[in-house]
C-alpha cells in the first residue's frame, strides 16, 4: 500500500479525525495491538474480542491513528482516531481503493467450497517461475482477510491471485467489489454449508464473484455439475471452461511413490511428459490440475508450465505430515465435516500406510454445531474409506458419530479427556499404521496428535511460537515506533523452520524478512510468505530470479549492480535495491567512497530505485570494542550523509543486528536486523542485563539404554570415562554429533533428567551420548533428557553451553541436525 496521510485515509473511507498528533504516513494496516509495523494504522474491530479496548495499547505500540465506530469516540479523549461508521467496512473501503489504484494488475479470484488455498498457491507457484505474482496469504478469505490481502498487494505486480469464501448470502459481492477480478476459478462446490438453504443457493452465492467479469475474461470450473454450469453461464458474460476442456493441460496419477505422486501431464498441442510431483494425495493433484489449467489461460507456455509442475512441492496448507522413526505415520488436518474434504484427507492419509497398516481417525476437534444429518454423512465417509478404528471424546457430537456408525465393522473409543485419549492412541498406533487427527481450527500444533509424534522421536528441538512474539514485542517496545523490524530468517530460520517463524513473524508485526541467498528467499514465496525480503549475498546469476519473486538484492559489488540493472530493464519495471556499505568489518559491501560513487550511478538509474542503505558491524557485542563500533557508525553515517545531499528520499538506513539494536540506540536508525534474539537468546553477557528475552528453544533426547558398570569398566571411543563405584549406571541418549550435540559438547559437562544433573560420560558419538545416572534413580528407559535451552520448566540456557564450548549460540542452534524432529508449541 502506498504511503498516505490520515486525512486522505479519513476521505477514502468516509470517517473524520479528531485529536490529530504528529503528521505521519500511513503505510500499512493492523488489527492487533500488539503486531504492528512502523507505519500501521490500527482498526478497532468487533470479533471474538472488542478491538476499541486495544485502541489505547495501538497508539502506545506506534499505530498512527486507529479507526474507531463513531458511537464509542467518547471513549477516546485527546488520542488520534478515524471516526466511522462501521470499522470492518472502514477497511474494505481501503481495500477497494487500494485495489482500483492497481490498475495494471490482473486479480484473479478462487472461490469454492474446498482447494481454493491449494489451488491458489499452486497457482501461483507455477506462475511465480515465469511471471512476477502475489497471492493472498494464507487462508485469508474472510471478510477480513480479503480485504487484508488487497491491501498487502503491491503496486507493481502483473498478476495477483485472491481466495475468497462466503459463509453465509450476500458476502460474496462485499468480496467481489475489493477483489474486482479479471478471471475466476471455482474449485468445487461441495455440500451445501448451513447457511445456505440449498447447494443451488450455494452455488449461486460462490458465482457472484464472476458476475462483474468482463466479455474477454474466464471462469475456470473445477465443479463438475452441469447444472452448476449453466448457473454460471447466466451469470457471467465471461468465457467458461469446465476441467477437463481440450485446451487445457490435463494431469493422470499412474501410481503413488513414497510421498509423492508419478503423473502424466498432457498438454494441449500432443505433448506428453511423466513427472514427479511431491504429494501423495489425488485431491492435491485435482487442484494442481485446476492451477495449471489457470496458468495456461493466463500466457504460460506448455514448456514452462512443465517446468514449473516439475519443481512445484505443495506448501504447508492445513495438512501436515510426520513419520515416526517406527513407520507409523500421523498426518494433522484442520476439521472440516465436509464429506468431500473429509474423503479426500482420508484418501490422502491412507495413501501413506504401509502393506500391513490400518487407519485410524482421530478426532482432536469438539465439532460445535455438528448435527445428526452431518454426523451420517462424516459416518459414510469413515465407512467407505475404509477407516478401521475412530477416537474421540465423551461430547455430543462425537456421541452423534458413534451412534451413526453403530452397527458397522468401525470400532469407537470416547474418552472424558484428550490425555486419555492420547495415551491411547500412543500405544494403539502401530508400524505402518496412519492417523488422521481432526484438530481445531484456531492451531495446526496441538497436543491432540503433536504428542503422537513425540512419543516416537527420540530428539526433537522445541520451538515455542509465543516466546518468538514476545520476543518481536520487547525489541518493538525497545526501538520504538518509528523503527521497522526485519526478522532474520536465514540458515533454515537458525535451524527452526524459515516459513512457520516467518509466518509467525508476520502475524507478529514485522516489517521486513532477511535472508542469506536467493534460493531462501524463493523457497519463502514458493511456500505463500509475501512479506518484503532482503536478500543479503545473491549473486549476480540471481538476480533474474529475484527480480521475477518480489526479492530485494543487497548491492555488496559494482557486478551486483550491473546484473540488477539488466535484470530490471529486461523485467520492463524498476527494482528496488539496497546498497551494502563496509564501514570496517570487511566482510562484504563496498567501501564508503565506492558506496557513494555507486550511488551517482543509481541516482541516474532508470531501472534502479535506492531503497536502503545498510552495513554490519562487527564487534557491537563487545564492550571493549566500542570504539570500534562507533567509527564504524561514522563511516556508515558518511554515507548516509551523502545519500541525502543527492536526493534521495525515502531510504531505509540499517546495520543494527541484534547485539547493536540492544547496546547502541544511535544505530537503530530506520529499521533493525534481528536473529538470534527472535529465539530469546542472548547475543553476549553485555546485553543480557539490557532487555529480557523469553527463551523459546529447547533440544531434547531420550534415554534408550542403562547399563551397569563394574568398577574400572570404561564407557565410549577412547575409553574417556571410567566407573569408579559398584553401582554406576550409565545410560545411552539417542543424540550425537550428526543431531546437534558436537563432541566438544563435552566441555559444558552434563544434561538435566526430570531437572537433575547428569554428568557426560566419555567421548560423544556421531548417533548418541552416555551419562552418568548413577544416584538418580528416577532416570530410566524412556525418561526426556534436556540438553539445552528450555524444556517443561528447565533449563539449562544455549548461551552458556555456548561459551562452554568456545562458540556461540548461533552456531549451537544452526547445527541441529536434519532428523532432528521440530516440535512447535503455542505456550
Amino acid at each position: 500500500m502506498d504511503p498516505v496521510s490520515v486525512a486522505e485515509v479519513a476521505s477514502i473511507v468516509g470517517g473524520t479525525v479528531h485529536f490529530p498528533g504528529e503528521e505521519r504516513a500511513v503505510g500499512s494496516v493492523a488489527i492487533h495491538s500488539d503486531r504492528l509495523q512502523a507505519d500501521s494504522l490500527f482498526f478497532a474491530l468487533q470479533g471474538v474480542t472488542d478491538g476499541h479496548r486495544f485502541v489505547a495499547r495501538a497508539l502506545a505500540n506506534g499505530a498512527i491513528a486507529a479507526v474507531v465506530d463513531r458511537r464509542r469516540l467518547d471513549e477516546f479523549p485527546g488520542q488520534t482516531v478515524i471516526a466511522v461508521d462501521d470499522p470492518l467496512a472502514a477497511l474494505q473501503e481501503m481495500a477497494v481503493w487500494w485495489r482500483r489504484r492497481l490498475s495494471s494488475t490482473t486479480f484473479v479470484a478462487v472461490v469454492g467450497s474446498n482447494g481454493k488455498t491449494l489451488t491458489k498457491d499452486a497457482l501461483v507457484g507455477l506462475l511465480a517461475g515465469h511471471r512476477t505474482t502475489y497471492g493472498s496469504p494464507g487462508s485469508y478469505n474472510s471478510q477480513l482477510g480479503v480485504a487484508l490481502s488487497v491491501l498487502q498487494c503491491p503496486a507493481d505486480v502483473p498478476i495477483a491471485v485472491i481466495e475468497a469464501a462466503a459463509t453465509e448470502p450476500g458476502e460474496m459481492a462485499r468480496l467481489a467489489r475489493m477483489v474486482d477480478p479479471r478471471a475466476v476459478v471455482f474449485t468445487n462446490l461441495g455440500r451445501s454449508g448451513q447457511s445456505f438453504g440449498s447447494r443451488e443457493e450455494h452455488a449461486r452465492e460462490l458465482l457472484s464473484m464472476a458476475a462483474g467479469l468482463p466479455e474477454d475474461g474466464w471462469l475456470l470450473m473445477g465443479e463438475q455439475d452441469a447444472s452448476v454450469h449453466d448457473m454460471a453461464r447466466q451469470i457471467s458474460k465471461a468465457r467458461l471452461l469446465p476441467a477437463g476442456d481440450p485446451a487445457l493441460p490435463r494431469l493422470t496419477r499412474l501410481r503413488h511413490v513414497e510421498r509423492s505422486s508419478l503423473v502424466r501431464a498432457a498438454l494441449p498441442g500432443g505433448t506428453e511428459e511423466d513427472l514427479l510431483v511431491a504429494t501423495p494425495s489425488p485431491e492435491v493433484l485435482n487442484d494442481l490440475e485446476l492451477a495449471m489449467g489457470a496458468a495456461t489461460l493466463l500466457g504460460i507456455g506448455p514448456a514452462e508450465l512443465l517446468g514449473a509442475v516439475a519443481d512445484y512441492t505443495p506448501p504447508s496448507t492445513r495438512m501436515q505430515m510426520w513419520r515416526r522413526p517406527d513407520g507409523a505415520t500421523v498426518v494433522g488436518e484442520l476439521a472440516n465435516t465436509d464429506p468431500l474434504a473429509l474423503s479426500s484427507a482420508l484418501r490422502t492419509a491412507r495413501s501413506l500406510m504401509g502393506a500391513h497398516g490400518r487407519t485410524l481417525m482421530i478426532i482432536g476437534d469438539p465439532l460445535t454445531g455438528l448435527t445428526a444429518e452431518g454426523a451420517d454423512a462424516m459416518a459414510r465417509c469413515l465407512r467407505a474409506e475404509n477407516v478401521r478404528l475412530v477416537c474421540g471424546l465423551d461430547d455430543e457430537a462425537h456421541g452423534l458419530i458413534e451412534a451413526a456408525l453403530a452397527g458397522s465393522e468401525v470400532p469407537v473409543h470416547r474418552f472424558p479427556d484428550e490425555d486419555r485419549m492420547r495415551a491411547f492412541v500412543a500405544t494403539e498406533l502401530r508400524p505402518d499404521d496412519v492417523a488422521l487427527v481432526h484438530v481445531p481450527r484456531d492451531t495446526m500444533v496441538t497436543d491432540s496428535w503433536m504428542h503422537l509424534v513425540e512419543a516416537a522421536a527420540a530428539t526433537r528441538l522445541y520451538v515455542d511460537l509465543a516466546a518468538v512474539r514476545d520476543n518481536v514485542a520487547a525489541f518493538r517496545k525497545l526501538v520504538g515506533p518509528h523503527t521497522r523490524l526485519m526478522g532474520v530468517v536465514k540458515a533454515e530460520a537458525y535451524g527452526t523452520n524459515p516459513v512457520t517463524v516467518a509466518h509467525t513473524l508476520r502475524e507478529a508485526g514485522v516489517d521486513w524478512l532477511g535472508v542469506a541467498t536467493a534460493d531462501e528467499g524463493v523457497a519463502l514465496r514458493r511456500a505463500g510468505v509475501q512479506m518484503p525480503i532482503l536478500v543479503f549475498l545473491a549473486v549476480p546469476g540471481d538476480l533474474e530470479r529475484l527480480v521475477r519473486h518480489r526479492l530485494t538484492p543487497s548491492l555488496y559489488s559494482v557486478e551486483m549492480y550491473d546484473a540488477a540493472s539488466r535484470a530490471a530493464a529486461v523485467s520492463g519495471r524498476r527494482l528496488d535495491v539496497h546498497v551494502e556499505v563496509d564501514s570496517g568489518m570487511h566482510r562484504s559491501g563496498l567501501y564508503p567512497e565506492a558506496a557513494i560513487e555507486l550511488l551517482g550511478k543509481l541516482k541516474g538509474s532508470e531501472h534502479l530505485r535506492l531503497a536502503g542503505l545498510m552495513s554490519h558491524l562487527g564487534c557491537p557485542d563487545d564492550p571493549a570494542e566500542d570504539d570500534l563500533t562507533r567509527e564504524q557508525l561514522k563511516r556508515f553515517g558518511s554515507v548516509c550523509a551523502a545519500a541525502d545531499e543527492m536526493g534521495f528520499e525515502d531510504v531505509v538506513r540499517h546495520t543494527a543486528a541484534t547485539a547493536a539494536t540492544i547496546r547502541f540506540p544511535e544505530a537503530r536508525y530506520d529499521m533493525v536486523r534481528i536473529g538470534i534474539g527472535l529465539y530469546g537468546l542472548q547475543p553476549s553477557t553485555a546485553t543480557s542485563s539490557l532487555i529480557s528475552l523469553t527463551p523459546g528453544v529447547g533440544l531434547v533426547s531420550r534415554i534408550v539404554e542403562i547399563h551397569d558398570m563394574a568398577p574400572g569398566e570404561r564407557v565410549g571411543y577412547g575409553g574417556l570415562f571410567r566407573a569408579q563405584s559398584p553401582d554406576t549406571r550409565i545410560a545411552l541418549i539417542a543424540a550425537g554429533y550428526y543431531d546437534a550435540v558436537p563432541r566438544a559438547f563435552r566441555k559444558v559437562g552434563y544434561v538435566l533428567v526430570n531437572g537433575r544433573r547428569c554428568e557426560i560420560a566419555g567421548t560423544i558419538s556421531m548417533d548418541s551420548m552416555a551419562i552418568d545416572i548413577t544416584g538418580h534413580p528416577d532416570a530410566e528407559v524412556g525418561s526426556d533428557v534436556l540438553i539445552f535451552g528450555q524444556y517443561a520448566g528447565f533449563s539449562t540456557p544455549i548461551e552458556q553451553a555456548a561459551a562452554a564450548m568456545d562458540t556461540v549460540s548461533h552456531e549451537v542452534l544452526t547445527q541441529v541436525g536434519p532428523r532432528v524432529q521440530r516440535i512447535f508449541t503455542q505456550h
